[in-house]
């Protein structure tokens, strides 16, 4: 699958938007668990991490399971009428779009931007947003970031 245009990373930010306005997120670490445990009306259905299988999680990097629950959210995200009215659902099947969005959702551009310059380091921000380093670096490309 082709990597998501900047329409698309325009979309996945204007939904992360929503999103957080939905839960009352402000500040990092996004509570991914309590979203799927806790959708809002028109969001996807109750999700009971513990039925999880393992092998679903990746635990390659410190906070790869956290991508793990990220990218299941995108996916319910996705998939649910509060996705498709957002213009989310083209997205459901394609898995470069998924990973994007989970770490739009991870990492949002508005907590990003409140960061000082010296701050936003990868180090930096993979503890602040619990994310991993390879992801830091990647989120930071598609915001045209990187160093």
């Amino acid at each position: 699958m082709p990597e998501p245009t900047a329409e698309t990373l325009a979309l996945f930010e204007r939904a992360v938007a929503d999103l957080l306005d939905a839960f009352d997120v402000e500040r990092p670490p996004v509570p991914l668990e309590l979203m799927l445990q806790r959708p809002r009306p028109s969001m996807w259905r109750e999700v009971n991490l513990s039925e999880l299988s393992l092998s679903f999680i990746s635990i390659d990097q410190p906070f790869s399971p956290r991508m793990s629950i990220a990218r299941l959210l995108a996916r319910h995200m996705c998939r649910c009428a509060w996705g498709a009215e957002r213009g989310l659902a083209p997205y459901a099947e394609n898995d470069e779009a998924l990973r994007a969005l989970a770490r739009a959702v991870v990492m949002p551009r508005s907590m990003l931007e409140e960061l000082p310059a010296v701050q936003r380091t990868t180090l930096n921000l993979s503890a602040r947003f619990e994310m991993p380093e390879k992801d830091v670096i990647l989120r930071l490309s598609e915001l045209g970031l990187a160093s």
